[in-house]
């Protein structure tokens, strides 16, 4: 129960819904205020709520009827979502959804960074399904078939089988498609093992990339999925605590990302989201011109770089250029794509915390940490920095928050955009200007 204790089976309890919160549950309050987290509700539900565990100050529950449906709320377009546990919001509506998101992080911002921030709902620039270029499953063997998919929402040590995530792209959903339609009895033309995790992506030409993690001994029949998926570029298997291994195709793919011609290995990282990766880049551009007047001439350091596509058009700008990331295989990538174009772009492969120090002083400084946000190092290199500017790409509100807090006073928040990169998941991008003053 994640450190809170069973309930007793006892009367439901008849609830209102508030809110949503951060993670995409409702928000209710029993008539005492204590606060109780229902999932797959929405503002204005009034739902009869069985207590699922309790933890003093707040409890969860689980909707045993829906007595009436608040004004945002409608059926799901996926049909195995009454029983996924991958997206969170697919009973809301649009625009229900992305007001929801942009209230969760005008909250964290109060309650967690105590700063009163007026946000606006969350940029809608893509499709709300099929835009992930990257999905990936869990497969288990040991049934009378094996099981591919995702963990179900009641019992997340189960998986649901999902033959069509209408969340991918359809490069990606054709190939998971055609690889599930090869793999045979036990998915025996998969690597060994008794769980495994298969990533499917795509390039944004429709080239599959296949990752398949876990297993060890028997690579399956690599043949038979090089065979079943025409798109395919590349096929990979990194065995329990082994190094990754090409199965098929080649070590590498094309991508153009941003402008940025690159070449790839299958596990380095990029925006799920095209669309609202290019958005997000338009408006870190706008705010480049009219808060620094462009940046040529300028030192501009983005940490937790990536590829380093923002640091390659930052120096193409005319910019002195850094870009720190500790996976080496994408600084890898970053440098080639810089060196075919001709731009000069420091790249340091190293975390943050051991290399951010030695960048600065800078004109300008973006960070995009992980969902966990940044470490207390970062934070207290970034505090008291001698920069002129900091943007922060955060893509969870509540570390957002929490490192805004760390960060302290001297920062201002002068600009604040919201980007809708997961749409029918709890998930938000945030992108927060800061200057000193």
């Amino acid at each position: 129960m994640s450190g809170g204790e069973a309930v007793p089976a006892a009367d439901p309890l008849d609830l209102e819904v508030e809110s949503v919160a951060v993670g995409g549950d409702g928000v209710a309050r029993e008539p005492g205020g204590r606060v109780v987290f229902v999932p797959r509700t929405a503002p204005g539900d009034r739902v009869r709520v069985r207590l699922t565990e309790e933890h003093g100050s707040w409890a969860r529950g689980r909707v045993v009827e829906l007595l009436s449906a608040g004004p945002g709320r409608t059926e799901a377009p996926c049909p195995y979502y009454g029983s996924c546990g991958g997206c969170q919001l697919q009973h809301l509506e649009r625009a229900a959804e992305l007001a929801a998101k942009g209230r969760a992080v005008a909250d964290a911002l109060e309650r967690i960074g105590g700063r009163r921030v007026e946000v606006p709902a969350p940029e809608d620039p893509g499709p709300p399904m099929g835009y992930r270029n990257r999905v990936t499953f869990t497969l288990r063997r040991g049934g009378q078939a094996p099981v591919a998919g995702y963990h179900r929402l009641a019992e997340p040590d189960r998986l649901l089988d999902v033959e069509r995530c209408p969340l991918a792209e359809e490069p990606v959903a054709r190939a998971w498609t055609a690889l599930r339609g090869a793999w045979g009895d036990g998915a025996g033309a998969l690597p060994a093992g008794e769980e495994l995790r298969v990533t499917v992506r795509a390039s944004g030409a429709g080239r599959a990339v296949v990752l398949v993690e876990g297993g060890e001994g028997d690579p399956g029949a690599p043949g038979r999925v090089e065979e079943a998926v025409p798109s395919l570029a590349c096929y990979a298997w990194r065995p329990r605590g082994a190094d990754r291994r090409l199965l098929a195709g080649t070590p590498v793919f094309e991508e153009r990302w941003l402008g940025v011609e690159l070449r790839l290995g299958p596990e380095t990282f990029l925006q799920i989201n095209r669309r609202v990766a290019e958005a997000m880049e338009r408006h870190l551009d706008r705010l480049v011109r009219e808060r620094l007047d462009g940046l040529g001439g300028r030192r501009a350091v983005d940490l937790y770089a990536g590829v380093g596509v923002r640091a390659i058009r930052w120096a193409e700008a005319g910019a002195r250029a850094a870009a720190c990331e500790a996976d080496e295989e994408a600084v890898r990538a970053g440098r080639e794509a810089a060196r075919r174009r001709g731009a000069e772009v420091d790249f340091h492969a190293a975390a943050v915390e051991e290399r951010a120090a030695s960048l600065l002083p800078a004109d300008l400084v973006v960070v995009n940490p992980p969902r966990t946000g940044l470490s207390r190092d970062a934070t207290d290199i970034l505090r008291d920095a001698d920069v002129g500017a900091l943007a922060y790409v955060s893509c969870d509100p509540a570390t957002l928050a929490r490192d805004l807090e760390r960060l302290g006073g001297r920062w201002r928040i002068v600009d604040l955009g919201c980007f809708d990169a997961f749409p029918q998941t709890a998930h938000v991008e945030t992108i927060v200007w800061l200057e000193p003053g």
